[in-house]
């Protein structure tokens, strides 16, 4: 008689092997944290060009209205009698929408009979900080017949 036959062994099946699949929740963090210290940084750039530009442009309308600013209050001395003060110029419009001049005289401090005018250009009521104008020194360019 033949030997019973033997049954064939199996190996043993091979214990799960645990192979690393996606991220940790530790590396997402750092990810993610990263990318936001990256993100407000390049906000902060994109902020300060913003509000470079917007002060560009008012300051090159500053500009444009420097000789407007000029011939106004020009024109407040040659309107006033010699020797009397010219009248305050308060928030007079100027050629730019929105923005206004207020200008004020006082003697010269030299002696001679110059008016020094300092003017201020405001934006919608706000004063500018660059719409603070160099003292002019002004004479009365009109016939003065004394």
């Amino acid at each position: 008689m033949h030997a019973a036959a033997e049954p064939a062994r199996v190996p043993p099946a091979p214990a799960p092997r645990r192979t690393a699949r996606g991220f940790t929740l530790i590396e997402v963090l750092i990810a993610m944290s990263l990318l936001l210290v990256g993100g407000v940084s390049i906000l902060s750039v994109f902020t300060l060009a913003v509000v470079h530009r917007v002060e560009r442009d008012l300051e090159a309308k500053v500009d444009l209205l420097r000789p407007e600013a000029r011939s106004v209050a020009q024109d407040a001395v040659d309107k006033t009698k010699a020797g009397t003060p010219p009248a305050p110029i308060v928030n007079a419009p100027t050629s730019r929408p929105g923005f206004t001049l207020s200008v004020t005289f006082a003697r010269s401090p030299n002696g001679d009979p110059a008016w020094v005018a300092q003017c201020v250009l405001s934006y919608q009521g706000k004063e500018l900080r660059q719409g603070r104008l160099p003292p002019m020194w002004l004479t009365r360019s009109a016939l003065d017949l004394r």
